[in-house]
């Protein structure tokens, strides 16, 4: 089991390379100012190998302020440099409070450090089952690498679905205890971010394309009915589409608004790469991805390329900036010399705002998501069992993508809203090597158990040479 230590040497610790959080100059004067305070309420964790796994601007704000001792959770054994970086990531975001705990009550002048047995823990409420999910999984691996603090009459005002899990675990539950006055004092500090993420390697979290599915909207005709409706189609594409026009959808998801086109007439092809499998939990089709390659194998050559090249709730669900080139390097490489590209996204502002009101103060208590933003737009969520990420755009930084791939370029839709849209015309010529690779990535795409369906071949070629063709004209 990992060992507390109330009082120990900063001298000792020695910081991961990985951090991603880094703080802005007035939420480090606002953390020195918190710890000068109440003292450090929430202890550093540190492996075993002395490298500091969660707590690097706590450090860095008591050094600050003339302090030489913090108090740690050392963690039984080494830890991988993998899970290190995970551990981070969560440990730094499960400060949630979905759940209402109480403890024992301590008499007024409680202060300090205690340990609650887990019969002495009630859960008044309980929520974030998913989030509790995975606290569940950090503590069955790692042990109790966590501690909630609660006040004197016993509410617990930080870290509730932490003592939930401890408490169905049968371990004790590390606590510590502020008068009531302290703690709602407290709950103020606390109601803000100590920290923002620079750029974030997520792969230690096993993200993998064949999830990312599950981070996309259902649109019409998905679980959630018309709920979800697409603002792409609707606002941005249907009012436009002229007769006799040939209609791509690439990244279709359930097809629901691209047979919708079909069924009223156009030629409308599409093409999604992890299908999800009618009936099965997280199941992928790969042979409707194959017949969706087969169809447009078939009608390139005989066609031609697309007047119409939709990308809608793509890019926003992308893996990285390359994967993100990779899209739309496909999207381009799929529309007609005088045709139109039409992509909608999540806009910044509109996560921006949800991540700030996850925050938000609600009868002395607040909530936190597991989710995390970094400098590039990206974040890391954790649902429906697995890590998905997302890609979240300004006007100015989906612009510039763009630009890089078309020549007209019109940007659309509120920055604070929920999407911005842009539409293209006139596909930029691109090196012949950066559209093969693309093609070999965005049509032959990865699936659990490293399989590759290798289907993709006699599309790609396809493509080569219709692009070829409309770019020497």
């Amino acid at each position: 089991m990992p060992e507390f230590i109330e009082s120990y040497p900063l001298a000792g610790l020695k910081p991961a390379p990985y951090n991603p959080r880094r703080l802005s100059e007035e939420a480090f004067d606002r953390l020195k100012r918190s710890l000068a305070l109440f003292d450090c309420v929430k202890p550093v964790i540190v492996n075993g190998n002395s490298i500091l796994i969660a707590g690097h601007q706590r450090t860095k704000s008591l050094r600050a302020i003339g302090r030489t001792h913090v108090p740690a959770i050392l963690l039984d054994g080494h830890v991988s440099t993998g899970d290190e970086v995970q551990f981070n990531l969560l440990h730094n975001s499960v400060e949630t409070d979905g759940s209402k705990v109480r403890v024992p009550p301590a008499g007024p002048d409680a202060h300090g450090w205690e340990w609650i047995q887990p019969e002495d823990v009630t859960a008044v409420s309980r929520s974030n089952a998913a989030i509790q999910s995975e606290i569940r999984r950090l503590v069955t691996r790692n042990g109790t690498w966590g501690s909630i603090v609660a006040e004197s009459a016993g509410r617990v005002i930080l870290n509730n679905d932490y003592a939930v899990v401890v408490a169905d675990l049968k371990l004790p539950l590390l606590c510590y205890r502020l008068s009531v006055q302290e703690a709602d004092e407290l709950a103020v500090w606390l109601d803000g971010e100590y920290g923002e993420y620079g750029v974030c390697d997520y792969t230690q979290l096993g993200i993998r394309a064949y999830n990312q599915p599950w981070c996309q909207m259902h649109r019409l005709g998905g679980d959630e009915g018309d709920s979800n409706k697409s603002t792409t189609y609707e606002q941005h594409v249907l009012p436009e589409l002229r007769r006799g026009q040939r209609v791509m959808d690439f990244g279709a998801g359930e097809l629901a608004y691209i047979k919708r086109v079909r069924d009223q007439g156009w030629d409308a092809q599409w093409y999604e790469p992890h299908v999800k499998a009618k009936g099965k939990e997280n199941a992928l089709d790969v042979a409707a991805t194959v017949s969706h390659i087969r169809d447009l194998q078939r009608d390139v050559p005989a066609n031609g390329l697309y007047d119409v090249v939709v990308l809608d709730s793509v890019i926003n669900s992308i893996t990285s900036l390359e994967f993100e080139d990779a899209v739309v390097t496909a999207c381009n490489s799929l529309l007609a010399a005088d045709g139109v590209f039409c992509t909608g996204t999540r806009s910044l502002g509109s996560v921006e705002r949800k991540m700030s009101g996850n925050k938000a103060r609600h009868n002395g208590r607040y909530r936190r998501a597991i989710d995390f933003l970094d400098e590039n737009g990206f974040t890391a969520t954790f649902r429906k069992g697995v890590w998905t990420m997302q890609r979240f755009h300004s006007p100015e930084t989906l612009r510039e993508l763009m630009e890089r791939f078309f020549r007209e370029v019109e940007i659309r839709g509120n920055p604070n809203g929920g999407n911005i849209y842009a539409v293209c015309r006139k596909p930029r010529a691109l090196p012949e090597e950066q559209r093969r690779a693309a093609l070999e990535l965005e049509f032959n795409m990865e699936y659990p158990g490293d399989y590759r369906h290798n289907r993709h071949w006699p599309l790609a070629e396809a493509l080569l040479r219709a692009c070829q063709e409309r770019d020497s004209d």
